[in-house]
């Protein structure tokens, strides 16, 4: 693996043509969690998948759109045409620079924006592939907690897995106004679930749980994106 920690000649001298980049969001995360959570577990699987893969690392990306957090002070959105516009130029340059795939491992749900360009790129047929994944699908199901939708058990113990000194006690769970569900985000704000912005119970939380649901993404998720690669080396024909 190679990243930003080195030189140019570095990145000239490896041959690789695979770049890896987590996608964050900076928003809230209630009382218990930082307003980097998205870009720390972004940051991370990213790294891991390309370390396994010997790619080079970009960057993560700490900005996404996280319009439905924007009533929390410190929550900070692009537009979702800034989102799209950033995916095509960076795709653009990597490609300039013999990258072949560009591995985008989506740290929010709500950067339903990534899609699009992904989408339009790898149908275009041109010499660069985009994969996309959202890292929190490949927990094992067995792990997964019935109603979390943020910063709640699942997102609060992987956290206390990968930075716990970030993790604050203050945690409280969900109170949701009764009929609002997880798409009508598109909507109302974080704020009509929840005055405290976590959409779960966060109390439920625990560090076993959070290095238990990290061994399986990890797992999972690097089986993906090398089998995806695999599979357009064979056939790069959208």
């Amino acid at each position: 693996m190679i990243d930003g920690t080195r030189t140019t000649f570095d990145w000239q001298a490896n041959s690789t043509d695979i770049a890896v980049m987590g996608y964050g969001s900076f928003e809230q995360h209630s009382a218990h969690l930082p307003l980097l959570t998205d870009c720390i577990q972004a940051g991370y699987f990213a790294r891991q998948v390309a370390e396994a893969l010997g790619a080079g690392l970009l960057p993560t990306m700490d900005y996404g759109t996280c319009l439905e957090h924007s009533a929390f002070r410190g929550s900070i959105s692009l537009r979702p045409e800034t989102v799209m516009q950033i995916v095509r130029d960076l795709a653009a340059q990597l490609e300039r620079q013999n990258f072949r795939f560009f591995v985008l491992i989506n740290g929010h749900g709500g950067n339903f924006s990534l899609q699009p360009p992904a989408r339009d790129i790898n149908a275009q047929n041109r010499p660069l592939k985009i994969i996309l994944a959202n890292w929190w699908e490949f927990g094992d199901p067995a792990l997964s907690v019935v109603n979390e939708v943020h910063a709640g058990a699942w997102e609060t113990s992987v956290m206390l897995a990968l930075r716990p000194d970030l993790v604050g006690a203050d945690r409280r769970d969900l109170t949701v106004e009764s009929g609002l569900q997880q798409r009508d985000l598109t909507m109302f704000g974080v704020g009509h679930f929840n005055v405290s912005g976590a959409i779960g119970q966060p109390s439920k939380a625990s560090a076993e749980m959070g290095r238990e649901i990290v061994a399986s993404v990890r797992q999972n998720l690097i089986a993906y994106v090398r089998d995806r690669i695999d599979r357009l080396r064979q056939n790069p024909k959208y």
